[in-house]
């Protein structure tokens, strides 16, 4: 079996970030970048399936600038066997919908039997392009996922489908797919792995082999986001503790701090 998982290269959660001065775009002068969250745990997920059954290749794909090279490198050294990276100047101006469709290009030559993606990115939280890309290729899709295993065998032995695993509230539902399909990835079970010093060694001497957005037909157009202003949160006010007189007067002066001040009673 085939996975392939779509990866992209957001800023480090624990990374400050910073308006450019543009209004527009982050500062990314001091940025460490790494694979955003949820692609860390498809990752995961398709390396435990890969410890399972050692047949099955991961292979890994990223669409964005030059520097997402790292991450590519990043999930071969957690153990991913391939990685593809969509680069050049167009493919750092495609939105969502445009990068499934440049997704959807490389699915359609790796030919894998399921791809996995994170349920949504941690720079926008949009959740689009999984969706998005099962709608380009006319595949299903299941969102929210934390585990899936091969269909248990039928009668004859034959194995039908893939079990997927899809969290929904109180608990999970139990979806059987059969032919490829698309899963966004909530979580797996477990966190992902880091990646071992023969990992990275390993990883530093495949090749990564690159194509042009601009080559592979991208249809760019129709109705697009554009970012028209960003701004950081306010700056938090100092705190009042409210502590003077017995607890009946403290009682009444919290109450008159949050009708006057708050303004939420």
């Amino acid at each position: 079996m085939k996975l392939l998982v779509c990866v992209k290269q957001t800023p480090d959660s624990t990374v400050r970030v910073k308006v450019a001065g543009d209004g527009r775009s982050i500062d990314a002068s001091q940025i460490t970048w790494a694979i955003s969250p949820y692609d860390e745990y498809a990752v995961e997920l398709a390396l435990e399936r890969k410890d399972a059954d050692p047949s099955t290749t991961v292979a890994v794909v990223t669409v964005g600038p030059t520097r997402s090279r790292d991450a590519l490198r990043q999930a071969l050294a957690m153990g991913c066997d391939e990685a593809i990276l969509v680069t050049g100047a167009a493919a750092e101006s495609l939105d969502g919908l445009a990068v499934a469709r440049a997704l959807a290009k490389v699915v359609e030559e790796a030919k894998p039997a399921l791809v996995l993606c994170g349920r949504q990115a941690s720079d926008d939280d949009q959740g689009l392009v999984g969706q998005a890309l099962a709608e380009t290729l006319g595949w299903p899709h299941v969102s929210t996922i934390t585990k899936f295993r091969p269909a248990d065998a039928g009668p004859a032995g034959s194995v039908d489908g893939i079990d997927v695993w899809r969290e929904v509230e109180g608990g999970h539902e139990v979806w059987r797919t059969s032919g490829p399909v698309v899963l966004t990835v909530q979580k797996s079970e477990k966190e992902p792995r880091y990646p071992s010093l023969p990992g990275i060694m390993k990883a530093k001497k495949k090749e990564i082999p690159e194509k042009d957005a601009s080559s592979l037909g991208v249809d760019a157009g129709g109705a697009k986001l554009e970012i028209v202003k960003m701004e950081p949160p306010p700056a938090r006010g100092g705190g009042k503790i409210v502590k003077d007189g017995d607890m009946k007067q403290t009682a009444a002066e919290l109450v008159r701090l949050l009708r006057e001040e708050a303004k939420i009673l």
